[in-house]
C-alpha cells in the first residue's frame, strides 16, 4: 500500500511539472508572394535609351516559430525566425510582461546566433590530409585518417558582434516610461502607398543614387536610439511624449543623424571622444474626424574631455520635424504627411537640408480598396559636386487591392522622376512601374 501511495504521489508530481509546458501556445507563420511587373527606366536626360525590365518574381517572408505562456498577470513569449534579405538572418527573441497593481512592466532580449563555428579551405586541393602513423600525405588517406583544413579569412560567418540592445517599459495606462534602446518618438508618417514603386524617400545621399542609410518615408527623421522617454495621456484624445537621448554611439543622432565633422564615438575612457545628446517631443490629438500628430527633435555632439577631442572642437547639430494628418470620413480616408531635416558640421560646414510631403487617400469599396498617392522630396547638400543645388524627387501611385479567396491581390501603377541642376547622373531620371502581386499568409 505504501509503495502504491508513493507511485501515485510521483504521478501527481509529474503531471504538476508537465502541465505548465502544455500551457504554452505554439504556432508557425510565414507568407509567400508572387509578383509580375514591368518597369521602364531612363537614367538621366542624356540617356539614349529607356530600359525595360521586370517579369515574374517571388519571395517569402520570414519563417517564424512562436510560443507564449500566460500565468495570471505574467506573460512570456518566445519566437525564432529565419529571414533572407541578401543573407540568411537567424533571430531568437524572448519577451515578457508582468503586472503588479496598476503598473505593467515589459522587456525583451533578442540575439542573432549566425554561424557559431565552421571550417573552410580555399579549394579542395588546399586541404592537408593526415594519414596513419602521423604521416602527412596529399590525396586520399587510409581508413580513419584525420583531415585538417586551412581557414580562409572571411569565409566563415562570425558570431553576433554587438551586445543586445533593449529597453524596459513601465506603464499604468496613463503614464509610460521607457528606458533604453527604443523608437521613443513617432515619425508621424500616416501615408499609404500601393504595390508599385512610386513612393518617395529621404535618402540622405548627396550622389542621388540612394542607399546612404536613411531611406525613410517623409516625416520626422527619427528612429531607435538609446534614451529615456515619458509618455502621458493628457485626456481621451491627446497624448504627449517627451524624450531625452544621451549615448556614445557615433552617427546615431535621434537614430538617424550622422556625424558630419568626422567625430568618433566617445567610448574610450582614456582618450575621450564624442557623445550625442538630444531632446524631442511628440504630440498626437484627435479633432473631430482628424487625427493630428506632431514631432520635433534636435540633437548635437560634444567632446567628452579627451585631448584629441578638445583640440579638434568638432561638433554636429541637427533638427527634424514631422507632421501627420489622417482624416476618417468613413469609406474615404485622406492623409497628409510632411517632414523636414536639417544638419550641419561646425568645422566642416557640411550641411544637409531635406523636406518632403506625401498626400493622398484610401477609398474602401466593400472588401476592396483603392489608394491614390502623390509624394515630393527635396534634398540639398554642401559636400558634393553640385553643392547647394537641390535634388528633387517626385512620385505618384494608384493602387487597387482585393482578396481572392484566402489570397490577397494588389495591382498598381507608379512613376517617379528626379532632377538636379548640373548633376548629369541624376537630372532627368524617370521611371514607370506596373506591378501585380498575389500574396498569401499562413
Amino acid at each position: 500500500m505504501k509503495k502504491l501511495s508513493k507511485m501515485m504521489l510521483a504521478a501527481v508530481a509529474s503531471v504538476a511539472l508537465v502541465a505548465p509546458a502544455f500551457a504554452w501556445d505554439f504556432k508557425a507563420s510565414g507568407s509567400a508572394a508572387g509578383r509580375f511587373n514591368v518597369t521602364n527606366t531612363k537614367a538621366n536626360t542624356t540617356a539614349l535609351t529607356t530600359i525595360t525590365h521586370g517579369g515574374v518574381t517571388s519571395e517569402g517572408s520570414s519563417l517564424t516559430l512562436a510560443s507564449s505562456n500566460t500565468d495570471g498577470a505574467n506573460t512570456v513569449s518566445f519566437s525564432y525566425s529565419l529571414d533572407w534579405d541578401g543573407n540568411l538572418d537567424e533571430t531568437m527573441t524572448v519577451t515578457g510582461t508582468s503586472k503588479v497593481g496598476e503598473w505593467t512592466a515589459s522587456g525583451s532580449v533578442s540575439y542573432s546566433p549566425q554561424t557559431l563555428g565552421c571550417s573552410s579551405s580555399s579549394s579542395q586541393y588546399a586541404r592537408t590530409f593526415v594519414g596513419a602513423d602521423n604521416t602527412t600525405v596529399l590525396g586520399n588517406t587510409s581508413d580513419n585518417g584525420t583531415i585538417t583544413t586551412t581557414s580562409v579569412s572571411g569565409a566563415c560567418a562570425g558570431t553576433q558582434t554587438a551586445d543586445d540592445a533593449t529597453n524596459v517599459t513601465l506603464t499604468n495606462g496613463t503614464m509610460t516610461i521607457i528606458l533604453g534602446e527604443a523608437a521613443h518618438l513617432s515619425t508621424q508618417n500616416v501615408s499609404s502607398s500601393g504595390a508599385a514603386g512610386g513612393s518617395v524617400t529621404f535618402t540622405g545621399d548627396a550622389t542621388g543614387a540612394g542607399g546612404a542609410g536613411m531611406d525613410t518615408a517623409p516625416g520626422a527623421m527619427v528612429d531607435s536610439f538609446h534614451g529615456v522617454s515619458l509618455g502621458y495621456a493628457i485626456n481621451d484624445t491627446t497624448t504627449a511624449t517627451l524624450a531625452y537621448q544621451v549615448s556614445s554611439e557615433a552617427s546615431d543622432m535621434m537614430g538617424l543623424g550622422v556625424y558630419r565633422d568626422g567625430e568618433v564615438a566617445g567610448t574610450a575612457a582614456t582618450t575621450g571622444g564624442y557623445t550625442t545628446t538630444g531632446t524631442g517631443v511628440s504630440v498626437s490629438t484627435a479633432a473631430g474626424p482628424a487625427t493630428i500628430g506632431l514631432t520635433f527633435a534636435s540633437a548635437s555632439t560634444a567632446n567628452t574631455g579627451g585631448a584629441a577631442a578638445v583640440a579638434d572642437k568638432k561638433s554636429t547639430s541637427m533638427t527634424t520635424m514631422g507632421l501627420g494628418v489622417a482624416i476618417d470620413l468613413g469609406d474615404i480616408k485622406p492623409f497628409i504627411t510632411y517632414g523636414s531635416f536639417d544638419q550641419a558640421g561646425s568645422l566642416s560646414k557640411d550641411k544637409m537640408a531635406i523636406t518632403g510631403s506625401e498626400i493622398g487617400l484610401t477609398y474602401a469599396l466593400g472588401d476592396d480598396s483603392i489608394v491614390v498617392y502623390v509624394g515630393n522630396a527635396e534634398e540639398t547638400f554642401t559636400d558634393n559636386s553640385v553643392a547647394g543645388k537641390p535634388m528633387t524627387t517626385s512620385g505618384m501611385e494608384v493602387g487597387y487591392s482585393t482578396t481572392v479567396g484566402p489570397a490577397g491581390l494588389a495591382i498598381g501603377y507608379g512613376s517617379k522622376t528626379k532632377a538636379q541642376t548640373d548633376n548629369a547622373v541624376v537630372d532627368g531620371y524617370s521611371m514607370t512601374d506596373i506591378e501585380i502581386a498575389l500574396t498569401y499568409s499562413f
